[in-house]
């Protein structure tokens, strides 16, 4: 039994428009209750779905044992009938499943013509939508080409030459295709728009509204994104006509996915970067840098203290981008520094942590960030490097995105090593505790073992030695780790808090040196000099008058006092009168 709760939020259209939902799903349930204005949750088996056993039994090869919540409401309503769809689910959620599986399913191979049109905004998004897409077919021959830029275009001329059923592209590819007549999109039954909030963030409206005249009247779109910005919702009142739109509640992201903030001077944020991978033996993520150039600036940093780290960007060659993410995937290379944009078509379950070395540009950038980790029912970390600049626009950032952002220390040295010791620990229990000491292959190591352990040398000793031989660096601070601490312990906590009141510049509201007042009397006034009084201010330094400000000595004199060895008011005005009496 499947219970449909429908909220009139996820159904803006009304009862019709649930009630179309409703129907749709009943073709394929037996016992449907139908509930109006609840919120959905539905449970189900690809078998509910209508989904065909040749393709179900390549799902179950993948490893996916049930649909998601994008897939349940989307197939049954795509396979049932002919409206034209709009999804709006998190990223990670199961979109490329919930068009793919039903466009495979109803397309025929071999047609001689492109029979859907996939829109990506990055390569990587389309390569991966493609793999995803062509591993649903199972015994289907369908042949399902990529295209887009930074490829050599006769190798994408070829495939489509050869007949292409699907074809998944960047918008600016696909235009040129089409100029080049090398592309008929005149008789395609699915027009599919994937990532579309990213598309018109990457500046791609107005190619995607071309793509479109270039279609056919008879054809079926869909549009898929995680948020729903106005423009993308014009495009579907004048292209798509009547539409249902499906979505699914966000899964709050602090269930799976811890959200910190570490405050770092700016001259410090690399080794702070340093200090958070350190901090996990098994970190495995991404770093996000605003700029391709300071994301090639990271990645030369890490590879010279020995991470194993590498950099996707604009500028990287395809096939060089294509090597990297094998590699990133495979976990050969635990540490990828990305922008967003490269970023954008990542897909990895398994990442432990992401890190904002740069802080988004917008509450979507940084969802979209931080949703790179805890997927798939796991738990993940997202750290952003928060620099004095970076406060109040990442305050703004915390309040649009509703994130629950926990703010805490940066670890020091002694306590990344005392980590990095229990991991060590923890390995090395499970080996020596693993059949692998009781087989031939460990005999060598053990006669080699015996040999070392003799009456003046304890087996203490011994080990002693090989951990410091072997493990040194690893497990015990630096003497450049404890430099850096100290550097850290250097930075004044009142002046450097994200947590500041209305009136802080850097600390709270009511702490000491923590409005502005204060901080500009300890840094001497406004532009009072060190010696002497020429440049006037409001409200001089520790040393200094109202408005002639300097230290204890000075031409100008001071007006109102303030200085250690500065007269009284009454003194000056006396002086002053004593002066104006000689001169007369």
């Amino acid at each position: 039994m499947i219970c449909i709760y429908c909220h009139e939020r996820l159904f803006p259209f009304g009862m019709a428009g649930r009630v179309g939902l409703f129907e749709a799903l009943n073709r394929f349930f037996q016992d449907v209750v139908f509930v109006h204005n609840l919120v959905i949750t539905m449970t189900a088996t690809f078998q509910d779905l209508g989904i065909s056993d040749r393709i179900i039994q390549s799902l179950l090869l993948k490893g996916y044992e049930n649909p998601t919540p994008i897939q349940i409401q989307t197939i049954p309503l795509f396979l049932s009938g002919d409206c034209n769809i709009i999804g709006q689910a998190q990223t990670g959620s199961g979109k490329t499943a919930a068009f793919g599986v039903p466009i495979i399913q109803n397309i025929t191979e071999k047609t001689g013509r492109v029979q859907a049109i996939i829109l990506t905004p990055t390569r990587e998004l389309a390569i991966q939508v493609c793999d995803e897409i062509s591993s649903f077919g199972g015994i289907k021959d369908l042949n399902i080409v990529p295209v887009f830029g930074g490829q050599p275009i006769p190798i994408q001329l070829r495939a489509l030459a050869a007949g292409a059923d699907i074809v998944v592209g960047t918008p600016g590819r696909i235009i040129d295709l089409i100029h080049r007549k090398r592309l008929d999109l005149s008789h395609i039954s699915y027009f599919v728009l994937d990532e579309a909030d990213e598309m018109l963030n990457m500046g791609f409206i107005d190619d995607i509204k071309e793509i479109i005249q270039h279609t056919g009247d008879d054809k079926r779109m869909l549009c898929f994104s995680a948020t729903m910005p106005k423009p993308i919702l014009g495009i579907a009142k004048k292209y798509m006509g009547q539409y249902e739109m499906v979505s699914v509640e966000k899964i709050k992201e602090d269930v799976l996915i811890e959200q910190l903030s570490i405050d770092v001077p700016a001259a410090l944020k690399f080794e702070a970067l340093c200090r958070v991978i350190d901090s996990d033996p098994d970190f495995y993520g991404l770093v996000f840098c605003a700029r391709k150039d300071t994301s090639d600036d990271v990645v030369q940093k890490l590879e010279e203290r020995g991470y194993d780290a590498d950099v996707i960007h604009g500028d990287i060659l395809q096939e060089q981008r294509i090597r990297i993410m094998d590699r990133f995937r495979k976990q050969k290379l635990r540490i990828l520094v990305a922008t967003d944009v490269a970023a954008r078509g990542i897909d990895v379950s398994e990442l432990t942590h992401v890190v904002n070395y740069d802080i988004p540009q917008d509450p979507e950038s940084y969802t979209h960030r931080i949703g790179r980790t805890g997927r798939a029912g796991k738990n993940g970390t997202a750290i952003t490097l928060l620099t004095p600049a970076d406060f109040r626009k990442f305050a703004f950032i915390k309040k649009l995105a509703n994130a629950d952002v926990r703010r805490v220390e940066l670890p020091n040295a002694d306590q990344v090593a005392a980590m990095k010791r229990s991991k060590l620990y923890h390995d090395l229990s499970l080996a020596i505790n693993s059949e692998f000491v009781h087989t031939e292959e460990a005999e060598p190591f053990r006669e080699f073992a015996q040999a070392l352990i003799t009456e003046e040398r304890s087996a203490e000793d011994v080990v002693a030695c090989l951990l410091k031989r072997a493990y040194e660096n690893r497990i015990l601070p630096r003497a450049d780790d404890k430099i850096i601490d100290e550097m850290f312990s250097q930075i004044p906590k009142q002046r450097f808090t994200s947590d500041s009141g209305k009136k802080g510049r850097y600390g709270a509201k009511n702490n000491d040196g923590g409005d502005r007042k204060s901080d500009r009397d300890e840094r001497g006034g406004y532009k009072g000099k060190k010696e002497g009084g020429k440049f006037n201010d409001r409200k001089g330094g520790s040393n200094g008058g109202k408005y002639k400000s300097g230290a204890d000595s000075g031409k100008g004199g001071k007006k109102y006092g303030g200085g250690k060895d500065s007269r009284s008011n009454k003194d000056y005005a006396t002086k002053r009168i004593e002066n104006k009496k000689s001169r007369n």
